[in-house]
């Protein structure tokens, strides 16, 4: 094949196949080369109810991809010798505070995710009060030390822009990168105007469990947003020419140092083996070849940015859901590989199942705690949960973690942990059994004060909405409603309490407003949250 192949329609063959894993109604995918755009592949749906097919004017939210070009923003204003990446915050932004004993944060900090914040909740619209409430926290680590994601340092950076341009940074993006890449689709801000060439997001219908790929999608609120971590609208074209001007070294938006600056191997991420972290830019070994890019989540939105700058090769995919969207890029990717070397075309691997679970022998057993008896049973490469009415199979989230559909089982993951490499336990919300292997204990004491805090806390912010407080074995679990993760509380010694066992972790919860012995409200890294009915 080669050459004379048509590489964007092997890419639109593994689409069409694999949508229902990427779990999307729709997505657009761009391949590009360093020179020319190679096309855009659009499948599915931009508005499921409607039925409307994806087109490649539709524009989709891109989140945190956004990061790198404030990142080209804050190095613009560095080549023109207004801003110094290693001076602290407080230079551009007096009002800045975040209780840091070992030195303060600078913008360098900031862009390499180093300086110590919390993530960050995405309770406003704009960032400043979010970033005002930071005075109340205190940086994990000392910054400079260790890699933690904070969307709230991309925060604190559109800011800083603002204060030395005297205008919105969103402006700047548009000015100094959107008009001399001809992004004329591209919106920097997402707004109510703003919707009408969008295609619509898509949420599960249950924000206050795991989503289980039976349970559908719905049409996600449109969420307005104004902050430079994440809220750049654009097209599958536009991002290509954006890719473009990556693979040319930063030309025309960016000097050659600076763009050495924006791909630099800063801090490596503990939780992603082979990733380091530039400014706004990830590093990965993939395949063997080095690329770069960065993903991006937002309500009812994903997508996925790699290149490689070896080959001269780029692709972007954008879904309307937060979607399994990993294997799309990584297969267009290689697909652009073999292409730009006139070689032999990937083969299209057939889908699997989606409630395939490689190692399903591993996990298989019976489980018993104080909670009874959990069985589960390996048969064809499927797990499935036995003893509760017809056998129910399991379907993997990531990792150790999988969802099932079953009215007892439904409301968190089942999450399995290991002694090193066997599976000796697995838990659900506050419950836990062990198999043959387990050897610790059986029963754990529970101070009665923990009672004070457990439930169900929830705000109506669409990005975190809903989390739960569990008693579980010995200690106190934070679990986010839709059950990506599962943090021990740690009790600190001015009321608050540490989310994460890690003692590097800057995540802090309060709890406050207690009345007749239960505590109403919580604060989770300065956003407030209120306790509710539901289980």
């Amino acid at each position: 094949m080669g050459k004379t192949a048509d590489p964007v329609a092997h890419v639109r063959r593994f689409v069409e196949l694999h949508l229902p894993a990427i779990q999307a109604p729709g997505v657009a995918i761009g391949l590009t080369s360093r020179d020319d755009p190679l096309g855009v592949v659009t499948v599915g749906h931009a508005n499921l109810p409607a039925r409307e097919p994806v087109r490649p004017e539709n524009r989709f939210q891109i989140g945190s991809i956004s990061k790198s070009f404030t990142a080209i923003a804050v190095l613009q204003e560095h080549e023109a010798g207004r801003l110094d990446l290693h001076a602290p915050v407080t230079e551009y932004l007096p009002w800045f505070e975040v209780r840091s004993p070992s030195g303060p944060i600078t913008l360098h900090h900031l862009l390499t995710h180093t300086a110590g914040l919390p993530t960050g909740r995405d309770f406003t619209g704009e960032g400043l009060h979010e970033l005002w409430a930071l005075r109340e926290s205190e940086v994990g680590f000392a910054p400079g030390t260790r890699f933690h994601y904070s969307n709230a340092g991309y925060k604190a950076l559109g800011l800083v822009l603002e204060a030395i341009a005297g205008q919105p940074w969103w402006e700047l993006v548009r000015e100094r990168i959107l008009e001399p890449l001809h992004m004329a689709s591209t919106d920097p801000i997402t707004t109510p105007e703003g919707r009408g060439q969008s295609a619509t997001g898509h949420v599960p219908p249950f924000d206050d469990r795991p989503r289980h790929p039976s349970m559908g999608l719905v049409p996600a609120p449109w969420v307005e947003s104004a902050t430079a971590d994440g809220t750049i609208c654009s097209t599958a074209a536009d991002m290509c020419a954006y890719i473009r001007m990556l693979l040319s070294g930063g030309n025309p938006v960016l000097s050659g140092p600076s763009f050495a600056l924006l791909v630099q191997p800063a801090a490596e991420d503990p939780e992603a083996p082979g990733e380091v972290y530039g400014y706004g830019m990830k590093t990965t070994k993939t395949d063997g070849r080095t690329s770069i890019g960065h993903t991006g989540s937002t309500v009812g939105f994903s997508a996925w940015m790699e290149m490689d700058p070896a080959e001269g090769v780029g692709v972007i995919v954008l879904a309307n859901a937060d979607a399994n969207r990993g294997p799309a890029a990584r297969f267009a990717l290689r697909t652009l590989w073999a292409w730009s070397r006139d070689e032999p075309l990937p083969d299209i691997p057939d889908p699997a199942a989606l409630d395939h679970v490689d190692g399903a022998e591993g996990y298989a057993g019976t489980y018993r705690s104080e909670h009874g008896e959990l069985k589960l049973v390996a048969d064809a490469g499927r797990l499935l949960l036995a003893g509760h009415g017809e056998p129910v199979a399991l379907v993997r989230q990531k990792g150790d973690t999988f969802v099932v559909a079953h009215p007892d089982f439904e409301r968190f993951t089942l999450s399995f942990e290991r002694d090193g490499i066997h599976v000796t336990r697995v838990t659900h919300g506050d419950r836990w059994w062990g198999n043959d292997r387990y050897a610790g204990p059986a029963t754990f004491e529970r101070p009665d004060g923990w009672k004070a805090v457990a439930g169900h806390w929830r705000s109506h912010n669409p990005w975190y909405s809903n989390f739960r407080i569990l008693p579980r074995r010995g200690s106190l679990r934070f679990l986010w409603g839709w059950g990506e993760e599962d943090w021990e509380l740690v009790p600190l010694s001015d009321g608050w309490f540490r989310v994460g066992a890690e003692e590097w972790s800057p995540r802090r919860i309060r709890f406050d407003t207690v009345i007749d012995g239960t505590a109403t409200r919580a604060v989770l890294d300065a956003a407030p949250y209120y306790r509710t009915f539901t289980p």
